[in-house]
């Protein structure tokens, strides 16, 4: 009988549903491929369990955090101080790691954790669990080249990078854009980069005539549907589509998506919308991927989950790029429409009569016939088995500056 795999996720979640949504389609990818390996999920997200969970999969739901439109983060909901948040999620991410005793910790984007909440436990599994695998997984794009760097090394990633990590999987290609050159990632980290594409989803097994019948759509008519993520920051644009459509005759049907996490005053005001001819507004659904392969487009931010569902789909899409607290939106949505793989339009741009004459070119215009390497969840799963069945490593060759590392 093969011995029981342990993995633990950590997926911090103070903005959005990417980080969860990435954090559960690799482990659904692992739970497929490593039959015999078990997965507990650390996640902040309010919305963790309207997802459905992969087999073999459990979950502990930190304390929920937000970030301001500064960057600065706060506690999401409790009566608590922003380090007592913390203080309080480091604990229970220690705990979790002790408890669990894990072969591997997969780390979704931030090395550290939200203001150094990760690192008692890197230390922990550094020295009383060295035979752990501890991986960070890398999204395509994670800001400017030159906030980056800043951010970096005023907390001291880098080092984290060069003497904690084991392996630092890329979820894109350097031929698209290169982190290690961007960021000036140390020789050491880079020898650990490993790109395994983007992390394409499989299509839905709903039929799209389905969803054109739950719409009430008529023959031949055209489906638009505009998604705006978790929904935090997304109300300007959903209040300029909605206007757009109060104002000019169209053609299609939109299903319009507002995100579970905007706030209800902002969902009241867009409420009062419904009632027009051709729209359907849905608060949330776990099953988005169903209602895209239905679409003729697709108008979203430019996050990493939805870009990659949109291209696994090959559908046309106009991208509208968050513009306020990191750049990797507006550089993705770039990088993507160089390659004539979406329409853009930057936020400021996005006005009722620009969206409409956008939208209705965009119809107008073949779908995508180039794409990009998206086979990222099976080499993702593959390398970390890989990384399962290597040998741990020598008390020589542990890292000694866990003491120093970081300051939050």
């Amino acid at each position: 009988m093969a011995a029981k795999i342990r993995i633990l996720l950590y997926s911090h979640d103070t903005y959005g549903l990417g980080h969860l949504r990435r954090s559960l389609s690799i482990a659904g990818q692992i739970a497929q491929d490593i039959p015999h390996s078990h997965q507990l999920l650390l996640t902040g997200s309010m919305v963790a369990g309207a997802f459905q969970l992969p087999p073999r999969l459990d979950m502990i739901k930190l304390p929920a955090l937000s970030k301001r439109s500064s960057g600065a983060y706060k506690a999401r909901t409790l009566p608590l101080t922003l380090r007592q948040t913390i203080s309080w999620r480091e604990q229970m991410i220690l705990q979790a790691a002790q408890a669990f005793r894990p072969d591997l910790l997969l780390v979704d984007k931030s090395p550290a954790g939200v203001h150094g909440e990760l690192l008692p436990t890197l230390r922990h599994l550094k020295t009383w669990s060295p035979q752990t695998k501890i991986v960070l997984g890398m999204r395509d794009i994670e800001d400017s080249p030159a906030k980056t760097q800043a951010e970096w090394a005023a907390g001291g990633i880098y080092p984290l990078l060069e003497e904690v990590y084991d392996r630092i999987l890329l979820y894109g290609e350097p031929d698209i854009f290169d982190p290690a050159t961007a960021y000036w990632l140390p020789e050491t980290a880079v020898s650990k980069l490993t790109p395994c594409g983007y992390l394409g989803r499989p299509h839905p097994r709903t039929d799209p005539a389905r969803v054109y019948r739950e719409l009430g759509l008529s023959n031949g008519q055209p489906l638009v549907v505009l998604t705006v993520g978790g929904g935090g920051d997304g109300y300007s644009i959903i209040q300029q589509y909605l206007d757009m459509l109060r104002t000019h005759a169209v053609p299609y049907h939109s299903l319009v998506v507002t995100g579970p996490l905007m706030a209800q005053s902002k969902r009241k005001l867009l409420q009062q919308a419904a009632s027009l001819p051709n729209l359907t507004l849905r608060e949330f659904t776990p099953d988005l991927m169903s209602y895209l392969a239905a679409a003729d487009l697709v108008v979203s931010m430019a996050g990493y989950n939805t870009v990659c569902e949109i291209l696994s789909l090959g559908k046309r899409a106009l991208l509208i790029p968050r513009s306020c607290v990191r750049a990797e939106q507006h550089m993705r949505a770039t990088l993507l429409a160089e390659r004539g793989l979406v329409h853009t339009l930057d936020s400021h741009e996005a006005t009722p009569t620009r969206l409409h004459h956008t939208i209705i070119h965009a119809l107008a215009t073949p779908a995508p016939t180039a794409t990009l390497p998206l086979n990222g969840l099976k080499r993702v799963s593959a390398e970390i088995g890989r990384l399962l069945t290597q040998p741990a490593m020598t008390g020589s060759e542990q890292p000694v500056l866990m003491n120093e590392l970081y300051q939050p």
